[in-house]
């Protein structure tokens, strides 16, 4: 019988470390399933590394896997969130609040943190714009359309205790971890590395089945996928005997797995650059002519979420195309258009 790839998702605490733990966390409709929450455990309480939705079923899993370790909320020392996303920061600021517990965010997240607490309704419709701006004002109105069936969504990310930039050594009681940053999924995305038993909190940075989405974020980075491409090759030579993703099982090949998103993303850059029309093509149009999933499927085929990922992740590969030369641009009306050649 094949492996379910999926089964790392199924509710329950596994001691992946002596004193680290990972609690699945249910992403209901979500097609990752689930976002891994890391417990770990110290001498002076517990530190949690990413948190979930702010959602019923993500809290009550988190607490039954607090729970299991014969500790309470009011035990949680403190929160590292690995990036902005809600799937790992959605309930910190509830956490926070019963615990007392402090919140770190990477310093890259602090333009989005700020973006929708200064204005939430035009923070939400920044993806929209950007879409627009890369002609793919259908999946734009797609999107729309799809949230006027959604119940209203209030939720922003809460500002942090302490912003890191990437060079600290967090302290959680006995345990010492070093904070790495690695933008390019956000510009703000961070890893923890515990030097002394390999372990490797990857975040999204480095996920064992699927590659990471890039440039989700408000408001967008210039050229993510060079900043991941660079993040990439900054771990690649930790001495990590296994790394904890937030979506999938742990793995111990870290340099295997880097490896394979740069070979990854080497071929897509190509496909890229095969598919751009002679009379110039836009991003819409170049993700429409590239198969996605596992599956090759079409964009037209994606639900609208997914087909927003993939016109930035096209919009992401297009621009390290430009900046190598590969590409030129011009603009026009309709968006901005790419040509071969300089």
């Amino acid at each position: 019988m094949a492996e379910d790839r999926y089964s790392w998702a199924e509710p329950g605490l596994e001691e992946v470390a002596d004193g680290v733990f990972r609690c699945p966390l249910p992403l209901p409709g979500d097609a990752l399933r689930a976002v891994n929450s890391y417990i770990v455990k110290t001498d002076s309480g517990l530190l949690l590394v990413d948190c979930g939705w702010d959602r019923p079923e993500c809290r009550r899993t988190l607490l039954e896997g607090i729970g299991l370790l014969g500790a309470s909320l009011g035990d949680v020392l403190g929160i590292f969130a690995t990036h902005v996303h809600r799937d790992h920061l959605g309930q910190a600021a509830w956490l926070r609040d019963r615990s007392g517990a402090w919140l770190t965010l990477g310093l890259g997240e602090r333009a989005t943190q700020m973006a929708f607490a200064s204005d939430p309704s035009r923070a939400r419709l920044a993806s929209v714009e950007r879409l627009r701006r890369c002609s793919a004002g259908d999946v734009a109105d797609l999107l729309i359309e799809q949230a006027k069936h959604l119940p209203e969504d209030s939720w922003g990310p809460p500002r942090p205790d302490l912003y890191l930039c990437g060079q600290e050594l967090l302290l959680a009681g006995s345990v010492e971890l070093e904070v790495i940053a690695t933008p390019g999924h956000t510009r703000g995305h961070l890893c923890l590395f515990d030097r002394g038993r390999g372990l490797l909190f990857a975040g999204d940075h480095v996920l064992p089945q699927i590659t990471p989405s890039l440039g989700v974020e408000l408001p967008g980075e210039d050229s993510p996928l060079s900043s991941f491409l660079s993040s990439l090759a900054a771990v690649r030579e930790l001495p990590a005997g296994l790394v904890l993703p937030a979506h999938g099982p742990t793995f111990p090949n870290l340099r295997e797995r880097v490896d394979e998103l740069l070979a990854h993303h080497r071929r897509r850059l190509e496909g890229c650059l095969e598919v751009v029309r002679a009379d110039g093509s836009t991003v819409r149009e170049v993700a429409a002519a590239l198969p996605w999933t596992r599956r090759g499927r079409l964009l037209k085929e994606l639900d609208p979420f997914n087909q927003m990922l993939a016109v930035f992740e096209t919009e992401a590969h297009l621009r390290v195309l430009a900046d190598e030369g590969r590409l030129r641009t011009e603009a026009h009306p309709g968006g901005l258009r790419y040509f071969r050649g300089s």
